[in-house]
C-alpha cells in the first residue's frame, strides 16, 4: 500500500492565526458593546430625563384655554408648542409658543392658549390638548368642549 503523507499547517503558523482570530473577535465584541453601554448624546439624555403631564385644562371663553402642565422630571423642560385635536388625529388649533415657557422640576405652570377658530369646536364633542417639549417629549389630555355663551 501507498501511504501518502498530507502535510498540515504548522503548530507555530496555526497558532499565530488562532491569536489573531481571537484578536479580532475581542475587538469587534468590544467596539459593539461600547456602543451600547455609551452615553448618549446630551439632548437625547435630557429628553430621556423629561417627563411632563398635563393636570387640567380649562377653556375660559370661545377664544382662550388655559393649560396646567406640571414637569415631572428632575430637569427643567422647556414647552415650545400646543396642539388642540379632534379624537381622530386632525389637527385644529397649531400654536407655537414663543418664546417657549420653561418649566422647573417638580413645579406646575399655566399655559394660555388663544384659539384660532371657536366656529370649528362643537359643544359636548371630545377634543385633545398636546403640549411638546422642544426636546419631543409630548403629553397629551382630553376633554369636553363645554356650551360657552360668547
Amino acid at each position: 500500500m501507498n501511504k501518502m503523507f498530507l502535510k498540515g499547517v504548522s503548530p507555530v503558523i496555526a497558532t499565530i492565526i488562532l491569536i489573531i482570530i481571537s484578536i479580532a473577535a475581542g475587538a469587534l465584541l468590544w467596539m459593539w458593546v461600547s456602543g451600547f453601554i455609551s452615553s448618549p448624546p446630551p439632548q437625547i439624555q435630557s429628553a430621556w430625563q423629561e417627563r411632563i403631564k398635563i393636570e387640567a385644562i380649562n377653556i375660559v371663553s370661545n377664544r382662550e384655554a388655559k393649560i396646567y402642565v406640571r414637569n415631572l422630571g428632575n430637569v427643567a423642560v422647556n414647552i415650545a408648542s400646543a396642539y388642540i385635536l379632534t379624537v381622530e388625529g386632525t389637527a385644529i388649533d397649531i400654536v407655537s409658543i414663543e418664546p417657549v415657557i420653561s418649566i422647573e422640576p417638580q413645579k406646575v405652570k399655566e399655559i394660555s392658549l388663544k384659539i384660532g377658530n371657536p366656529t370649528s369646536y362643537k359643544p359636548g364633542y371630545t377634543y385633545i390638548v398636546k403640549v411638546v417639549t422642544t426636546n419631543g417629549v409630548e403629553a397629551s389630555y382630553g376633554f369636553i368642549w363645554p356650551a360657552l355663551t360668547e
